[in-house]
């Protein structure tokens, strides 16, 4: 045991869970329902990614640009409207707040009224298998989770250590609104600053090295985004190779090279969007017996168990799905295991997830290429967003739905859509998925009429019947 740091015996835990984010979260409070004394470590802000840098602010600045965005265009001839202006700082502060209120009563309430938890501020570094040193103490559980999350990766690109770029964390507190911005990436993360920053009004350019973006989806879907965010004035180039990244006079500068020619873009501000890596960094992970894999992700069994028995990981630490709904499922999960003794395993049968640009994107399921790959024989049909009444009555027909069953059992695999509320619509096809159900079962399925939901019955729909034939609610 170091020298210069004491056990605090003071404090006896049955679990001690390192990360303060929805995974540990939810790993504590199903410790705390079983009547385990628990500790939840946190070194930064409590809360996680999700609430502080993720889904919760993008999605209040999303709304914002979108509103702001109305002032310039909407598809009422009736209605006339101008965009006044934009305080951009006055923005942040608004967005600040909403996390600070949800930071309150979503975790640290939780934690100040539950006597079975308690917070230990600090970074966590094993000492041995069941001891870490916390500051200048040191705590001994024979129980531990993992769920210290992930970070922003930065590309490796030539001289990009020497610019002072953004990632999703800067780009939310900046107090200027940038006059142009260049996005290295064409992830989820790429997209949604993309068309949040063009639409307060600044200059987007978004360069992918593959040949599209958010290239995780369906290509009808790669493609069908793209078209939407270079109709709103964002300049996206992809297929290419990074050469240089520099900086001059506060301005930053990329250059490329595409179709054998190089090309410079130059910006106010840079963000790089480049994907995520685990934080199982500078936590001594080999003194507890933890191993992880090439990229740093902690390797789990079924029971969400690593490599040392007593010690349980979840969330974006291990790399199954970086989604706040997983994480929380996987530290449920891991909690009760932990203390119950491996009872439970993750479903991952049906996960789905979302893009929240305009129109949003969502996806649950088999994509048609991994269907076809597993062995089924696929059937798949695409419902153009035209055919969904309440879309015309919007006035917002972007989009499709595309659905792909067995061709067999008729079992829905995989739906995948873009369109206005995409992201809501695609639970219906979630339970499908989760349930077993096929294009049937949907098909007889009474859904309020109109809504955007009924696209899902729809396409479901079209794999018996001709759409154009059929009149409104008709079965």
């Amino acid at each position: 045991m170091s020298e210069c740091c004491s056990l605090d015996n003071e404090k006896a835990f049955d679990l001690i869970i390192i990360g303060g984010g929805s995974a540990g979260f939810a790993a504590a409070i199903k410790a705390s329902q079983l009547n385990k004394k628990v500790a939840i470590v946190e070194s930064g802000v409590i809360g996680g990614t999700c609430l502080n840098v993720g889904c919760v602010p993008t999605k209040n600045l999303l709304r914002v640009a979108e509103i702001y965005h109305y002032g310039k265009e909407n598809p009422f001839t009736g209605i006339r409207m101008k965009q006044e202006s934009i305080d951009f700082k006055e923005i942040v502060r608004q967005k600040n707040d909403l996390l600070a209120e949800l930071r309150k009563t979503k975790y640290i309430d939780i934690y100040e009224s539950d006597k079975n938890i308690t917070l230990l501020k600090g970074r966590a570094e094993f000492i041995n298998q069941d001891t870490i040193q916390i500051n200048e103490k040191q705590y001994k559980s024979s129980k531990y989770i993992i769920t210290t999350g992930s970070r922003s990766s930065v590309a490796k690109i030539e001289g990009l250590e020497r610019v002072k770029y953004l990632t999703n964390i800067e780009i939310m507190e900046l107090d200027k609104l940038p006059d142009t911005l260049v996005i290295i990436g064409g992830g989820w993360i790429a997209v949604e600053f993309a068309q949040m920053f063009a639409r307060f009004g600044s200059k987007v350019t978004m360069l992918q090295r593959s040949g599209r973006i958010v290239k995780n989806e369906e290509p009808e879907i790669s493609e069908a985004l793209e078209k939407a965010l270079r109709n709103e004035g964002i300049h996206i180039i992809t297929d290419l190779s990074f050469q240089k990244v520099y900086e001059e006079n506060n301005r930053k500068y990329v250059t490329i090279m595409k179709d054998g020619n190089e090309q410079t873009f130059e910006g106010e501000q840079l963000l790089v969007a480049t994907g995520r890596v685990p934080n199982s960094d500078n936590m001594a992970l080999e003194k507890a017996g933890v191993k992880v894999d090439e990229k740093g992700f902690i390797n789990v069994n079924e029971y969400l168990q690593t490599s040392n028995p007593n010690i349980y990981a979840a969330g974006d630490v291990i790399g199954n799905y970086m989604l706040v709904t997983v994480d929380a499922h996987e530290g449920s999960i891991a909690g009760e295991n932990s203390i119950q003794n491996n009872i439970r395993t993750p479903n991952y049968k049906a996960v789905p997830h979302a893009i929240f640009t305009s129109p949003q994107v969502a996806s649950v399921g088999l994509k048609e290429n991994e269907a076809t790959k597993l062995g089924f024989e696929v059937d798949t049909r695409i419902l153009d967003m035209t055919m969904v009444p309440k879309a015309a009555a919007i006035r917002n027909t972007q989009g499709f739905v595309k659905m792909i069953i067995d061709k067999n059992s008729k079992k829905v695999l995989g739906v995948h859509a873009i369109g206005e509320l995409a992201a809501e619509i695609i639970h219906e096809a979630t339970l499908a998925i989760q349930f077993d159900l096929t294009s049937m079962d949907i098909s007889n399925t009474i859904l309020v009429y109109p809504t955007m939901s009924e696209a899902i019955k729809l396409v479901a729909q079209s794999f018996e019947k001709d759409m154009k034939k059929l009149s409104c609610c008709a079965e």
